[in-house]
Formats: C-alpha cells, structure tokens, sequence
C-alpha cells in the first residue's frame, strides 16, 4: 500500500557515514567505503505475500492474508517483529502513520521490485482516507507484478468505503478470477453479494470457506446470515449457534438471531438475546436496531 509522493521522502532518507571528531566530514577523506556500498533489492520472488503469524483470533480463516480479522489486542501481541514489512503493516493499523511511511523509506532500496512492499504503502494511505494517494500505490504494485491479487482486493476494499460499490464489486470479481486460492477476495466478493440481498450467490462460496475453518465466528455468521436472507431459519439458527454466545450481544449477531429466534416461535429466548445486544452507533445499522425491537414488542 504505497503512494508515489514517497519518492520525495526516499531523497532525503539516506545513510550518512559516521563522523569522526576532529575530522572534516565534508573533506574527501571523510568519505569511507561504506557510503557507496548500495542495498541489494530484492525480486517479488524473495517476499512472501502472506502473513507468518501464531497469534490466535477469533476469525483465523483469513489470518494469513489480513489483519483486518485481528482485534486491537491480538494485534498488540505481535507487536515485536524484525520484519520492516511486518512493521509496516502493524504501525499503519494502529494509525502510527508517520513511523510507518519512516520504515517505508527505509527500506525502499530493498523492497521496490517487491508488490507487497508497494501494497503496505498503499495500505497506510487507505487507512489515513487518502484514497487518490492509495490507489496511486496499487496500481504501482500491479505494475510490478499484474494481477497482485491483494492489490487487487484492496483496490475493492477501497472503492467499497467509498460507497462505489459497483467498482469495488468487479476489483473482488477480478481479483477472485485471478485466483481461485486466495480466500480475502472470496470472502470479500461474497459480502457485497450479502450487502445487495443476493444469498444464493454468496452461500456456496462462504460454506467452502467455512469448512476449511468452522471455528471463524464471521464467517459463521455471515453464512447464518446468508440462510437468515433466504428465510431458511432453521439453517439460520443452526449457525447461529455455533457462534460462541459471547459474541452474541454484537448487533451484526444478535439482532438477525433474535428475529431468527422469534421466526421459529422462541419468543422468549428472542427477547432475552436482545436484550444483551449492544446499542449500535452506526445510524444504519442503529434503525435496524429500532426495528427489530418493534417487531419483538419490546419497544413500548
């Protein structure tokens, strides 16, 4: 995740040789070997395009592609790494912007051949909302390596927060056509399915991506959903249940299992799962709130 305005940042991110006392640094015998000795650049080849990681999480489908899945405290955890893309990465989701275009420079010798390198920049300035800056970077990290599918991906993440879901659909639908493997894409693509209704679409790839990992609470819950949108809500509730009932009081859980609950004439247990769900700020996802206590005949 780069962005070309970098380029000014690399001219003044040069090692300087050390200075000795006494000694003129600007004076021809100043200059010592070590200033001509040049960085070897790595091939896309040399950097793996995936996460290396033995931290748990609750969603660990994905963890091998994405921090996205990761909440603020398994991220903390693998805070100490020696890996400058790593640290990239890492500093970008915890908004340490500065330090991370910082370590971007750094190591720019090193990774400019590299897609993955140009993705974390483009990353950090998608997280910042610079989102011309972002895709400036994408593209550079296409034109190293065509059809990068996380940049690919991200372009769609990209055009998805920025409410044009039509491109962000054909990013997904193109970064899943270059890879039938990789499984963000596929999780992203059969989301926006869900976002538009479109359950049928969106069921056979989230249950291929639930059954190589049935302990992932969002995708268990996106195929409870999935079933919940095609008025299956013996299947729905099936899923439901599976998610740990701790996470029930999150609205995105507890809302559609509550109506779910109340389809299946469980009225009380209906009522008792809402009542531990949290009140959503977001407005859209609050006015459903609204509704599903209405039609519980909680809201009096």
């Amino acid at each position: 995740m780069k962005t070309i305005y970098l380029a000014l940042i690399f001219l003044a991110a040069c090692s300087s040789a050390d200075k000795k006392p006494g000694r003129n640094a600007d004076a021809p015998e100043a200059v010592t070997a070590q200033a001509f000795k040049k960085e070897t650049t790595l091939k896309n080849t040399d950097v793996q395009d995936y996460y290396s990681t033995t931290a748990a999480t609750a969603n660990p489908a994905l963890q091998d592609e994405t921090l996205d899945r990761y909440s603020v405290e398994e991220i903390a955890a693998m805070a100490e790494t020696t890996d400058p893309l790593m640290e990239i990465t890492l500093r970008c989701s915890r908004n340490d912007f500065a330090k991370a275009f910082q370590v971007a420079a750094k190591y720019f010798n090193r990774y400019q051949k590299v897609a993955a390198y140009w993705n974390q920049v483009a990353n950090c300035h998608l997280n910042q909302g610079a989102h011309r800056k972002a895709l400036l970077f994408y593209n550079k990290a296409l034109e190293v390596k065509p059809n990068y599918i996380p940049a690919l991906n991200n372009i769609g993440v990209m055009y998805s927060r920025m409410d044009q879901d039509q491109k962000a659909l054909v990013a997904f639908e193109r970064a899943n056509n270059a890879s039938k493997f990789a499984k963000t894409p596929r999780y992203n693509l059969a989301k926006m399915y869900l976002v538009y209704g479109l359950a049928e679409p969106a069921l056979p790839i989230l249950k291929g991506l639930l059954e190589a990992t049935p302990s992932d609470v969002d995708l268990q819950n996106a195929v409870a959903n999935a079933y919940f949108l095609m008025s299956d809500y013996n299947q729905a509730n099936a899923h439901f249940q599976k998610i740990p009932s701790a996470q029930w009081s999150k609205a995105e859980v507890g809302l559609n299992l509550a109506v779910t609950l109340k389809k299946l004439g469980k009225a009380e247990d209906a009522r008792s799962v809402f009542s531990n769900v949290q009140k959503p700020k977001a407005q859209a996802l609050s006015r459903y709130y609204s509704s599903v206590e209405s039609y519980l005949g909680e809201k009096q």
